[in-house]
Formats: structure tokens, sequence, C-alpha cells
């Protein structure tokens, strides 16, 4: 079994995730009117997914350890599929819950994929496959913002968005077919205390804080960039969602630069802290630069900003002391509940602030500002990173 094979699957099983999670952004006002739902309402039908990323990691160790974690990632990934159903749905409610499970099985993935990366691949690797793996949804959410719109055009949202979904329902059935009953990850269950261990440790939860700052942005905008667009500058539906999509397209590479520069220098916080302190600027810019140049440029920033830390954070508890594969895993789970705990509610809170004031500006710039938890946390957390002996001082003497 080749784990760059596997890992090509993985990867490509949570950015088709990210395709059908964000292809719903673009279409956010026309589905408001089909269902006569307000702002508030809409934003759902994005941030639910997230909801169930509120809990559901705390669950997945444990259905890995009950079934084994191929099997375990196979489940998640079968509820990823249910996206070729979500367009089907006859109302909103249906709709709804369709996308919490379609959340559920996203979850389950992102989740375990840690406790995979860290057994199969040496620690030299590890930042650049976190770099990787963290980029993927990101990915698939360029291509929903940049294909859906025209897509839609070309064959009617529902068929677009079916076609997207059979994505995932390949990949499924791919994972379950080549991996699902011979992967031999250890899935042995966690020694007695080891929860608790993994709650107290304080790198638990500012790992926790560095992740939900920028993610309460990044589904913020994801949500309604696209909406605030068309109503603060006039852009149509296909140049608004594109606009969107630049700081996602600009983060792909920057992710993997991120995760060869995190190898490559051997430290994990000076990258974290920096992204932290250019991520609220480079946003306000984004969201109120008139010109469109501008806007431009601080979506390339915010792109940087966004994917030059996910490698060094996420490397940082695989070198922690005493952390296992399996104390990965549980850590994870913590981080991922604690930030979509917080950050689901974010998009929600800008479309009811725009109800409320009648612009999306005062719900923006508040996450905005909430991205700063980025490099207060980066500055508090300990340095795991070892420099490389090129850049070490030469001994005294």
């Amino acid at each position: 079994m080749s784990k760059w094979r596997l890992e090509f699957l993985l990867f490509s099983i949570y950015l088709a995730f990210g395709i059908s999670w964000l292809a719903y952004a673009p279409l956010l006002p026309e589905l408001e009117k089909l269902f006569g739902v307000t702002h508030a309402k809409g934003a759902m039908i994005i941030s639910l997914v997230s909801v169930s990323k509120a809990f559901v990691p705390l669950l997945a160790g444990i259905l890995a350890t009950r079934l084994g974690l191929g099997r375990a990632l196979g489940i998640g990934a079968l509820l990823a599929s249910l996206s070729v159903l979500v367009p089907l749905a006859s109302d909103f409610n249906t709709l709804l819950v369709l996308r919490f499970f379609f959340g559920v099985g996203g979850a389950v993935v992102v989740t375990l994929m840690g406790a995979v990366t860290m057994r199969l691949f040496e620690r030299s690797e590890l930042p650049m496959v976190n770099g990787l793996n963290n980029v993927a949804v990101n990915c698939g959410i360029t291509v929903a913002l940049f294909a859906t719109v025209p897509l839609t055009r070309l064959i009617g949202w529902k068929a677009a968005l079916t076609g997207m979904g059979s994505i995932s329902l390949v990949l499924a059935l791919a994972w379950w077919w080549f991996y699902a009953g011979k992967l031999t990850v250890s899935t042995q269950a966690a020694p007695k205390g080891e929860w608790m261990s993994v709650l107290r440790r304080r790198e638990t939860w500012l790992v926790a804080l560095a992740f939900t700052g920028p993610l309460s942005l990044y589904l913020s905008l994801n949500t309604w960039l696209p909406t605030y667009y068309q109503a603060a500058f006039g852009l149509d539906k296909a140049a608004a969602s594109q606009t969107t999509g630049m700081f996602n397209l600009v983060g792909i590479p920057v992710a993997l630069l991120g995760g060869w520069l995190t190898a490559r220098l051997g430290l994990r916080r000076p990258l974290i802290m920096t992204a932290g302190l250019m991520m609220p600027v480079a946003a306000l810019g984004m969201i109120q630069a008139e010109e469109s140049w501008l806007r431009l440029l601080s979506a390339a920033f915010l792109g940087a900003s966004f994917f030059l830390y996910v490698a060094p954070l996420f490397t940082i508890p695989m070198e922690l002391k005493g952390m296992r594969p399996e104390s990965v895993a549980l850590l994870s789970g913590v981080v991922f509940s604690t930030a979509y705990a917080v950050s689901f509610l974010a998009p929600t809170m800008v479309g009811w602030l725009e109800q409320v004031t009648g612009s999306f500006l005062p719900g923006l710039r508040m996450v905005a500002f909430g991205s700063a938890s980025l490099a207060l946390a980066g500055w508090l957390l300990p340095e795991t990173g070892r420099r490389p002996v090129a850049l070490r001082l030469a001994p005294e003497g």
C-alpha cells in the first residue's frame, strides 16, 4: 500500500467536500428567494455544515477505535457524498438536514486525517503533508467559487450542484474499494486519563484559539462576500464570486510554501504570528477598498495570511512531548469542535447584523478584527521546531 496513493485519495475526498460546501455561496440570494428565507436563515446553508464540526470531531476517534480507521474514514466519505442529494431537496428543512449530515462526513474525514498522517509519514515529511491536507478543502472551495456560476448558467443550478456532489460519491466508493478494510494504522483506544491529559494541556486551547478567529473570518467572507460585492460595488454575480475566490486561489500555493518554509526554517511560531498580524489588515482592505485593484491586492495578502499558518500550527501538536497519533486525534477533535462551535455562528451573526443595520460592514469588520486571535495564540504557543543546522549559531569557543 503506497502511502502517497492513499494521501492522494484522502486529499481528493476533502477537496470534493470543499467544492460542495461552498458551491452554494454564490447562489444564496436566489436560494433565499426560492425558499422564502432571510439572510440569517440563508446563511445556515453554509454554516450548518460547521455546526456538525462542533461535536463530531470528539466522536470520530471513538468511531475509529470501534470500526477501524479505514472504515471510519469510509463512513465519513459516504456521508460527505450526500451532497449529491442536497439539490434535490423539496423544502428548506430537508435541505438543511442533508447539509448537516454532509458536514458530519467532512468532520469525520478531517479529524482522522491527522492520525493517518502522523502514523504513515516521517517527521521531516509532516510539515509538507500537513500543508497539503489543510489546503485540500480550500482547493475545492476555489473550484466552487470560480466554476459554480458559469456551470449554473450552462446546465442549471440543480444539475451543477448534483454533478459536483457526484465527485464525492465516486471518491467514497474508491476509498471503500481500496482502503476501508486494508488500512492498518493503529486504532487502539486511548489510555485511561488521556482525554483529561489532552484537555488539561495549555497547548490544546491555544491551538483552538489560533484556529477560531481565522476560521470565523474565512467562513463569513466565503458566505457573504459574493452578496456584499453585488450590493456594495455593483459587481455581477460571476465577478463577485470570482473576486471572493481570489484569496482562496492565492492561498493554495502559499499553503504548500508554508509547509516547505516550516520544514526549511525549522521554527513554527514566526510564520503563525506573521500570518496573524497580516490577516486583519488584509481582510479590511478586501472588505472596504472601493478600487478593484486594491481589493485584488488585499485578496493576495489575505490568501497568504489564511494559509501560511496552517502547516506550522497543525504540526506543533505532533511535536509536543508525549503525543501519540491517538493523542493527536483527540487534540484535533477538541480543536475542531471548539473552533467550529464558535465560528459557525459568525456568518449568521453577519447576516443578522445586516438585517439590523442595513449593511454587511459591521459584521464583516468584527470578524476581521477577531482573526487577530491567531497572532496572540502564536505568541503564547511553545516553539516545538528545531532550527536547521545551517541556521544555528556556532557554539562559543
